[in-house]
């Protein structure tokens, strides 16, 4: 495996870019392909046995087309999912992405906090354990904010600010009156409101995601077998099946530096 070959982020939609970019300002050498499985967006209202089933299918995509050196499952419903079986039947390293519960626990000074996650994430078994082994001492407030995605994915560039407050405003009227003092994003797709969520939950609130947690891990796995980039290529994003909206999936992919290459492995 060639050092200078990218890292691969795979996403449902666009959820995952923020993600890329962390590790993209980090190491400014590295290549990436990213990967938006539009064709079967969202994963988070899907059954489990399904989600399973498409994300391998989308992970053969991306090692035929991009020969990737990593696999970043770049969405915490694949993650807590799908990752064992992913890790099964690829020979790279494979870095997932799952709520920061035990930070938010940590960090916690009320031992209230909120996790703001999609239907699958917040009814799945993982999310239970994370809270059992991480917040066992917290009281932890879930919800389902499966309409944000939607949002997000195909309303983001077209919505003003009045439109973002009023999707995530059930959130914020349940996470203010259940008290919590930190509130963990449990989906990639949420960080792109992050901003309008602190503003409206107030000061008193923490808002946090799992990024740095998981880009230091793909820079540790780097690191251990010596594969950091020596040669820059052009960054790619790519969909799958037919996008929604190219022209929304091209203003994404220029918005994080990446070049569109359209459709791949479509059936």
């Amino acid at each position: 495996m060639s050092k200078n070959a990218p890292i691969a982020f795979i996403d449902s939609g666009v959820g995952g870019l923020p993600y890329l970019q962390w590790v993209k300002d980090k190491l400014p050498l590295e290549n990436f392909i990213y990967l938006a499985d539009t064709e079967n967006f969202p994963y988070g209202e899907k059954p489990q046995e399904e989600i399973v089933k498409i994300v391998l299918d989308a992970v053969r995509k991306l090692e035929v087309h991009g020969d990737p050196k990593m696999l970043v499952m770049a969405c915490n419903t694949a993650s807590v999912t799908a990752l064992d079986s992913v890790r099964k039947v690829v020979k790279i390293p494979v870095v997932g992405v799952v709520p920061a519960v035990k930070p938010a626990a940590e960090s916690s000074e009320n031992k209230r906090i909120g996790v703001l996650a999609t239907e699958r994430t917040v009814k799945g078994k993982y999310l239970e354990e994370l809270i059992d082994d991480f917040a066992s001492l917290c009281h932890v407030e879930k919800i389902a904010g499966s309409g944000i995605v939607r949002f997000v994915e195909n309303d983001f560039f077209s919505s003003d600010s009045i439109e973002k407050t009023k999707i995530i405003e059930n959130a914020v009227y349940q996470f203010k009156k259940m008290n919590v003092d930190t509130v963990v994003l449990g989906c990639t797709h949420f960080i792109y409101i992050s901003d309008i969520l602190k503003l409206k939950l107030g000061k008193n609130i923490s808002v946090i995601d799992s990024r740095d947690g998981v880009g230091n891990q793909i820079i540790s796995l780097l690191e251990k077998d010596n594969m950091f980039s020596e040669l820059k290529s052009e960054d790619r994003f790519y969909c799958t099946g037919n996008a929604i909206s190219e022209v929304s999936y091209r203003e994404f992919a220029s918005m994080f530096g990446l070049s569109y290459g359209g459709v791949i492995g479509g059936k």
